[in-house]
């Protein structure tokens, strides 16, 4: 079993956003109440159903947040590495995981119990702020995820070029040029879909002359149509 007190393990829970506040002597009061677990790549980290009564910072490895659909799409929710919680929000709610959490690769996860960051709240009150501004952050992200997720799936693809090119895009022959940043299959379950449906949005996209796609490189030809496809709206 890992040790709670770990050099690794402190690295991670000081790096985590919840708390960046928190003094060191909070941090190490943190590492010692924590229960350290390693899991194996590909394994259900928590399940949909369970009862969240702690929550997950990533110390190693990497972990991905996925609801599975009743016909079947897997959606993934977010992605996340040393440094990252899982699953805090539901867990100060006190309620069950709505999700799943699986095991990217070999991992390794801190679980901290809520009563544990009550504890940290009421010894250093300043950590509240981080706290608000990570829930308040939380929020937005899942809000546009919602109205990603209320487009069709050319314009959920369209969306998402456009977020990278923003991010990310460099400039290149005739337009924008970026890369996808995971695999084709991950960036289908990421925009709630299967890779067949992404392969034809992709093909919809060229054919709309929109983009071109090399391997795992896009380059945008128009950026303001992509914009205006991605952002649900038809209209000039």
């Amino acid at each position: 079993m890992p040790d709670a007190r770990s050099d690794e393990t402190l690295s991670a829970l000081r790096a985590c956003r919840l708390w960046r506040a928190a003094t060191d002597g909070a941090v190490e009061r943190l590492a010692g109440a924590a229960s350290v677990r390693p899991e194996s790549a590909g394994s259900v980290i928590a399940a949909e159903g369970d009862a969240a009564d702690a929550f997950g910072v990533i110390v190693s490895g990497g972990a991905r947040v996925v609801h599975l659909g009743a016909d079947g799409r897997r959606i993934t929710l977010e992605t996340a590495g040393p440094g990252d919680p899982v699953g805090a929000v539901v867990a100060l709610a006190g309620g069950r995981y709505p999700f799943y959490v699986e095991a990217v690769t070999d991992t390794v996860v801190a679980w901290i119990t809520r009563d544990a960051l009550f504890a940290l709240l009421a010894d250093e009150p300043p950590v509240a702020r981080d706290l608000i501004g990570d829930l308040a952050n939380r929020v937005v992200s899942f809000t546009s995820l919602v109205q990603s997720l209320a487009l069709d799936v050319p314009a959920r693809l369209a969306r998402y070029l456009f977020q990278t090119a923003l991010a990310s895009g460099k400039p290149a022959a005739g337009g924008l040029r970026v890369d996808l940043g995971m695999p084709k299959n991950e960036l289908a379950s990421a925009l709630g879909t299967v890779p067949e449906t992404l392969s034809r949005a992709f093909a919809k996209l060229r054919a709309d002359g929109l983009i071109t796609v090399r391997g795992s490189i896009v380059t945008i030809l128009d950026v303001r149509s992509l914009a205006a496809l991605g952002s649900g709206y038809s209209g000039d």
